[in-house]
């Protein structure tokens, strides 16, 4: 194992490093409508409450490997915010169920459950429990399909947040950048087969041994070091590794991924083949009975009425400047776009783990809290 002070953290949960930071931290388990029992943690302050979402195939970790000085959640803290970070049904931390089902059962859900019963039974909870009537999003990736998911199928919930910062925002995905969705998109009905005959519904769980293996050649001086930077270059478009922080890296790859259900990814690889932000299709019999339509209905966005500042880069695979034109023309209460020029070269991991986080990311996301706080 790696024998860097920054690595003991390799396999720390949440609640261990929040511990190990001499943070106060509360967990909380959320039950949804559905059953599901999902793992939240708190850095309780004095402040108005902020919730984190994370992205695909993560969970809260992200807002916490990089450490105090850099990672959000610890930094939002320290500026008297009540943190809250949300796991989503599925990941690491959020795994159990009210009663025995199976699991075909248990994985039949993609981001439209996440967004429609996840976000708003924790949104429901952190607002029952601090007594506010609001809170603050911030969310990465598919932790912003799932607001726009939850804003637009339930309305109601446009009032209970004051406002919504949405990093990398993923809906439309007509023209990511990704090598290999195309591919994907073409096999999409022989993989969607192919899964549910091998019973394959999770994919990428949180596991020890690829965690060991990140741990040993994400390390600075491994000799195996190319083989972490073509992993992300491949999977991310990730030119410099040192991107990425780099003494923090062994800890970052060694939390991710951290699971998720192949419905999950099959829904957002549905959104690239049929260009539209969409919910599920099950195929024209099933969505007739499921929707009363042949095809699934978009998702609409127009209903959404919570102020939003987007921070967008012009490199991000997945996060496509044209695709999130197409979502911001659509959205009527854009606060802010924050636009982050191509030759700053800021990819889509960056935006949680990068060595450029705070300057780009976290010193603005924590100015617009400021300044909704002193209003």
């Amino acid at each position: 194992m790696p024998k860097n002070n920054n690595n003991s953290d390799v396999f720390l949960n949440s609640l261990q490093l929040l511990q190990k930071y001499n943070y106060s931290a509360e967990e909380h388990i959320i039950v949804t409508k559905d059953g599901y029992k999902l793992r939240s943690f708190r850095i309780p302050r004095k402040g108005p409450p902020v919730l984190l979402v994370h992205g695909i195939g993560d969970s809260s970790d992200c807002w916490l490997v990089l450490g105090p000085k850099h990672s959000l959640a610890f930094l939002l803290a320290e500026a008297g915010f009540d943190v809250w970070i949300f796991n989503a049904r599925g990941n690491r931390y959020s795994k159990e169920y009210t009663k025995k089902i199976s699991q075909r059962q248990y994985w039949d859900f993609s981001y439209e459950e996440i967004g429609s019963l996840d976000v708003p039974a924790t949104i429901d909870y952190i607002l029952y429990v601090t007594h506010r009537s609001k809170l603050t999003y911030i969310g990465f990736s598919q932790g912003t399909t799932v607001f726009f998911v939850m804003c637009s199928m339930l309305p109601e919930y446009n009032s209970m947040i004051e406002h919504a910062i949405l990093l990398a925002p993923v809906a439309w995905m007509k023209y990511s950048k990704f090598p290999l969705i195309d591919l994907f998109s073409r096999n999409l009905d022989n993989l969607t087969l192919y899964a549910k005959s091998k019973m394959v519904y999770e994919v990428f769980p949180f596991n020890y041994n690829l965690n060991r293996y990140h741990a040993n050649v994400c390390q600075v001086n491994s000799p195996f070091r190319l083989l972490c930077e073509l992993e992300y270059f491949i999977d991310f478009g990730l030119k410099k590794i040192t991107n990425l922080m780099p003494d923090r890296l062994p800890v970052i790859t060694s939390h991710i991924p951290a699971g998720s259900s192949s419905k999950t990814f099959f829904h957002f690889i549905q959104g690239y083949a049929n260009k539209r932000f969409q919910r599920y299709d099950y195929g024209i019999e099933r969505n007739k009975k499921t929707y009363s339509s042949p095809s699934p209905p978009d998702y609409n966005v127009s209903l959404i009425s919570v102020p939003m500042t987007l921070f967008v880069s012009e490199v991000d695979w997945f996060s496509d400047k044209d695709d999130v034109g197409i979502l911001k023309s659509k959205l009527k209460t854009v606060d802010k776009f924050i636009n982050i020029n191509e030759s700053v070269q800021f990819t889509h991991l960056e935006f949680v783990y990068g060595s450029r986080v705070n300057s780009i990311i976290n010193k603005p996301v924590i100015n617009i809290l400021d300044n909704l706080r002193n209003r």
